[in-house]
């Protein structure tokens, strides 16, 4: 602002001087004199528009080897420019070949976990009896990703983890491909299994503070990733996919290993040694419009209504077939979620799995059906504050948990209110919700804050600061 004055100043002053140069044009004495001054604001005028045509802060330029031509990137790529585009760190070729953006996800919650008369053999990861109460900090996410393109038609994507102290983790690493403009593109990696929409939200988009403890018995709280190769088909009001994967639970292992789930509480346990496995999800858009600048489904990505910009209705469901050895599963899902620009929001999942146990692979061979489901809403007031409540219901088939020791019932239920303040849309936001869950839990799941207590009566409160860019 301050050059700006400078400049109308000197403008306004070269006119009148301009000005008086003119009327004393006649007099041979002063016309040098006058000259001069005319000269000196000219030049000052100048440096005063040089200086306002720099802009303060520069975007970030790297230049390429050129001396080093027809060696990789230099062949396409002259110079990278990078900064903040309003939505994340960006950087990106002069010519749109390559784009590269740096992003992280931090969970840090308080947990507060009551349980009331544990029984004997019961306590699960933590050693207690009778009631009991645990509460401290966690650092439940800390992920590392990066993701961008090449070449406009392919893209890539990284994820590690380091959720919970542990050490760095792979959990996602992913190439795709674009076939130009057809509605179809590929993957091949290690990713999500798509079955259940929960769970393929990221992290940073979820509504209470963390998935639903049925998700997290029956779907991908124990066989989330996959390795495998998939196709997808978007276009319109469909979005599907089909992948070919080495069965559920296959992540970070190698080709000759197996994934899968032995021992243990859960809709997928006793399937391994896995060998192989299919999956597929479509999605069908019932309400919402594509236009050329906007896409339906990005709305779909989230559970909250936070700016939405079209009312959307979208139905999808999904299904896993992964075989080992003479053990078989089907997972399978369907799911309703709506959102409204008036900030209202809604979901519903119904969950299945489908166990044929033929061997004993730390669960007794037989067939065995567990189900659930999921119901939540919430509301957006002012882009600020969004109030939201869920219920979920999980019932493991009896006969495959009965020999589990303290397992004193085989229906788990789960009460959850809360609401999330935005301070920075989803970048930053500040998630509160409390859980009760009258029957316990019949295993640990502490990463949401719940701790074996099966049979009886469990209260857990958290809350939690998200960073996510």
């Amino acid at each position: 602002m301050a050059r700006k004055t400078q400049l109308l100043t000197a403008i306004t002053l070269f006119s009148l001087i301009g000005a008086s140069g003119a009327a004393l044009a006649d007099d041979a004495t002063t016309q040098p004199v006058v000259q001069d001054q005319i000269q000196q604001l000219q030049a000052r005028v100048a440096q005063l528009e040089a200086r306002q045509a720099t802009p303060t802060t520069a975007p970030i330029i790297f230049k390429t080897n050129t001396s080093n031509a027809g060696a990789g990137l230099n062949d396409v790529v002259s110079s990278i420019s990078g900064g903040w585009d309003g939505t994340r760190f960006t950087l990106a070729s002069e010519d749109g070949n390559f784009t590269f953006h740096p992003g992280v996800v931090l969970d840090v919650r308080d947990m507060l976990s009551y349980r009331e008369n544990i029984p004997t053999k019961g306590a699960g990861e933590v050693a207690a009896l009778g009631n009991d109460s645990q509460n401290g900090f966690d650092l439940t996410r800390a992920r590392f990703i990066v993701d961008g393109t090449l070449f406009h038609q392919a893209g890539y994507f990284l994820q590690v983890s380091a959720d919970q102290g542990t050490g760095l983790t792979l959990l996602d690493a992913v190439g795709s491909y674009r076939f130009g403009t057809s509605p179809f593109s590929a993957k091949v990696g290690q990713f999500k299994d798509p079955v259940w929409h929960e769970r393929s939200l990221s992290e940073a988009n979820l509504l209470a503070v963390d998935r639903s403890l049925t998700e997290n018995f029956l779907a991908g709280g124990q066989g989330s990733r996959i390795q495998g190769a998939a196709l997808t088909y978007d276009a319109d009001r469909l979005r599907a996919q089909v992948v070919a994967h080495d069965g559920f639970n296959s992540q970070n292992t190698k080709f000759f290993e197996a994934g899968g789930v032995g021992a243990g509480v859960g809709g997928e346990s006793g399937v391994t040694p896995t060998d192989f496995g299919f999956s597929g999800r479509a999605e069908y858009m019932l309400i919402g419009n594509r236009t050329e600048s906007f896409n339906p489904f990005n709305e779909y990505e989230q559970f909250t209504s936070l700016h939405a910009r079209q009312d959307i209705l979208v139905l999808g469901g999904g299904a896993d077939f992964s075989q080992a050895n003479s053990n078989e599963l089907l997972a399978h899902s369907v799911d309703l979620q709506y959102n409204s620009v008036c900030g209202f929001s809604a979901y519903a999942a119904y969950l299945g799995t489908y166990r044929a146990l033929h061997t004993n692979q730390g669960v007794a061979p037989g067939y065995y059906y567990d189900n659930g489901f999921v119901a939540q809403a919430a509301y957006v007031i002012d882009q600020r504050l969004e109030p939201f409540v869920r219920y979920d219901w999980t019932r493991f088939d009896p006969s495959s948990t009965r020999a589990v020791t303290g397992l004193n019932s085989h229906l788990v239920q789960e009460v959850t209110a809360g609401a999330n303040y935005y301070i920075y849309g989803q970048k930053l936001k500040l998630t509160v919700d409390g859980t009760w869950l009258p029957h316990g839990s019949p295993a640990d799941a502490d990463a949401l804050g719940v701790l074996r207590d099966s049979g009886r009566y469990e209260f857990v409160l958290r809350t939690q600061l998200q960073v996510a860019i």
